[in-house]
């Protein structure tokens, strides 16, 4: 009886200990980089999928919109034109500090279900980390960097699959502490991090460099372990231009994609005008950039708060027939990549 009483007892210690352990299965594969298959995929692709068309998305497309936040299975996109970004963009600051709100408000509880959820519909997805000054301490830094990585590789769907993720370290915006710095200083900040994030395994993530175009001497900064170039320019409702928005674009993107592609790379444009002012915006501004210029893709400004306040870049229901008629000739366009059209971007092309 004591024997038998033993044995019980084993099995059930083993039988808790062997829970504790469980691990979620995983079936992401690494590739010989030392990212997983589907990171590696999703470079190899960004280029050859310039020869299909451009991937049209947005900042916060499914997370947030004119009068609304987090709301399942829902985007401005969709309710105009019903599909969906072909990508999806977050922001990361506050991260690093253990915040659970973002700098622009938004839960990042929030921003990692959607953007597992975008990643399982097959979108790309986008994120900048805009970082707070660590005043030369090292050991901040290092505590910064361990808090972005335990988050990307947290983004992982239920076989433990991880979100290939293109991450913008320090975009350049004109703004920010690191704007200061010497070229040769921020260039060794960006390979710092980029090397503590790989000491930190995290395998889902291509590098990229991100610039707010300000004037011609653009892209000095361009680290050489950057991966995919980005350059934003944007007019918010209070600075509109229509024609100085055109001839900016006309004169910074040759240049910006010749740069790209003399260093392997492809090209994103982060873009938008807010309030949307024109309504031929999307059909004779933007689409025949669309159309002749080799791009990785077009992501918009983020639509958010209410009607009143003017803060969108895309249309959304209500705002006006032409503007979403201007809208759905873009939408319609065999240039133009929405998530319906966006097929294999995690598959091993062939």
């Amino acid at each position: 009886m004591k024997i038998k009483y033993i044995f019980y007892t084993l099995m059930i210690t083993l039988a808790i200990s062997s829970c504790g352990d469980k691990k979620k299965m995983s079936y992401d594969e690494i590739a010989s980089s030392g990212r997983t298959t589907r990171t590696e995929n999703m470079k190899s692709n960004l280029t050859t999928f310039t020869n299909k068309g451009v991937m049209i998305g947005q900042m916060y497309g499914t997370l947030e919109g004119i009068g609304w936040k987090n709301e399942k299975s829902r985007s401005d996109f969709f309710s105009i034109c019903h599909d969906n970004p072909a990508l999806n963009g977050y922001e990361l600051s506050g991260i690093e500090s253990g915040k659970k709100i973002n700098s622009d408000g938004l839960q990042f509880s929030w921003i990692a279900k959607n953007a597992i959820n975008a990643f399982k519909h097959g979108s790309m997805i986008v994120m900048n980390w805009t970082a707070p000054d660590y005043n030369g301490n090292k050991d901040v830094l290092k505590d910064y960097i361990k808090s972005l990585s335990n988050f990307i590789s947290s983004l992982q769907d239920s076989y433990g699959i991880k979100v290939p993720v293109v991450l913008y370290l320090y975009p350049v915006d004109g703004k920010s502490w690191y704007y200061n710095m010497s070229i040769d200083k921020y260039k060794k900040l960006y390979e710092d991090t980029k090397s503590m994030l790989d000491d930190n395994d995290v395998t889902n993530v291509i590098f990229g460099y991100s610039e707010t175009y300000v004037n011609n001497n653009f892209l000095e900064r361009y680290p050489d372990d950057a991966e995919i170039v980005n350059i934003t320019y944007m007019q918010t409702k209070e600075h509109i231009n229509i024609n100085e928005y055109k001839n900016t674009l006309a004169t910074f993107l040759p240049k910006a994609i010749s740069f790209a592609q003399e260093h392997n790379n492809t090209l994103g444009l982060t873009t938008g005008i807010e309030s949307i002012p024109d309504s031929n915006y999307f059909s004779n501004i933007l689409l025949p950039i669309v159309e002749h210029h080799r791009l990785a893709y077009v992501m918009f400004g983020a639509n958010h708060e209410d009607y009143k306040s003017g803060h969108f870049y895309t249309p959304y229901p209500g705002e006006g027939n032409d503007k979403i008629r201007g809208f759905m000739k873009f939408y319609n366009n065999e240039h133009t990549i929405f998530l319906s059209k966006l097929n294999g971007l995690y598959i091993e092309s062939k």
